[in-house]
């Protein structure tokens, strides 16, 4: 069932289902709850599944003009603090990591673990920042459309692209559906966000990372620094996806997820 809250500069709708330890699903760019759909009723017969539209996405309104990732997670952390809900696993999708790993370094107390799903903690490069504030002046001048038709199939591995075609097509609408003042704020967080590998370093629960074999975001020589990098944390790769594991090996997905929520 789907819920709203108002919080501070933010009105955050959320979705609760399930039953068992709780786990927080946390979307990426350009995407709202409703992404996890492929996964969640799996999830649920294990799980109480915290899923939220993060803030400037789905409906979840924001008046920042610049959606840091810490800002994101302080609003869920005020919502986890308005469910009286004390322990969580976080898992985040792309952007979703980024925001896990700013809770993380903020209030670890709430933790019993994080994944990063098709994520990574390191901060963009100039190359990225300045893809990233060319695209914000792209929705400035109209262009929102063009750019989600453009960043959705590229987040599906190549030969996955005819399989999942209705899928591609549903995340692009609700990519569209993303207000124009939630784009640019998240793409000026993101642009802005630190690398927080020592996050990973010191933190005292336990990480893990989902990836995909056919990920273009993330290809296998980042996947190799991390795992060199990072010699506590589990990796698991699927071994059919790219970017939306969830969707292009749903089964794998869930079973990786199961695996690591302590």
């Amino acid at each position: 069932m789907e819920q709203n809250i108002e919080l501070k500069n933010c009105c955050l709708r959320y979705n609760i289902s399930g039953s068992g330890p709780v786990i927080v699903l946390l979307h990426g760019y350009l995407e709202n709850l409703f992404v996890w759909d492929t996964i969640t009723p799996a999830l649920e017969k294990t799980f109480t599944v915290l899923r939220v539209d993060l803030p400037g996405h789905g409906k979840s309104e924001c008046s920042e003009s610049k959606i840091s990732m810490e800002f994101m997670a302080g609003c869920v952390k005020q919502l986890l603090d308005k469910l009286n809900i004390k322990k969580v696993f976080l898992i985040g999708h792309s952007m979703g990591g980024y925001v896990s790993l700013a809770f993380t370094e903020m209030f670890p107390e709430l933790l019993s673990g994080i994944c990063l799903f098709h994520s990574n903690p390191y901060a963009d490069s100039a190359e990225k920042k300045a893809s990233r504030l060319a695209d914000v002046d792209a929705v400035l001048n109209g262009g929102k459309e063009d750019l989600a038709n453009r960043a959705i199939p590229n987040l599906f591995a190549s030969q996955n692209l005819q399989k999942f075609s209705g899928e591609v097509e549903r995340v692009k609408s609700i990519a569209r559906a993303t207000s124009n003042d939630g784009v640019i704020g998240a793409l000026k967080g993101m642009a802005n966000r630190p690398d927080r590998s020592d996050v990973i370093i010191n933190t005292e629960v336990p990480v893990s990372f989902i990836l995909g074999k056919y990920d273009k975001l993330i290809p296998p020589d980042l996947v190799e620094k991390m795992k060199t990098s990072f010699k506590k944390a589990r990796f698991l790769i699927l071994k059919n996806s790219g970017h939306m594991g969830y969707i292009e090996e749903p089964n794998q997905a869930i079973e990786a997820i199961r695996s690591v929520v302590r």
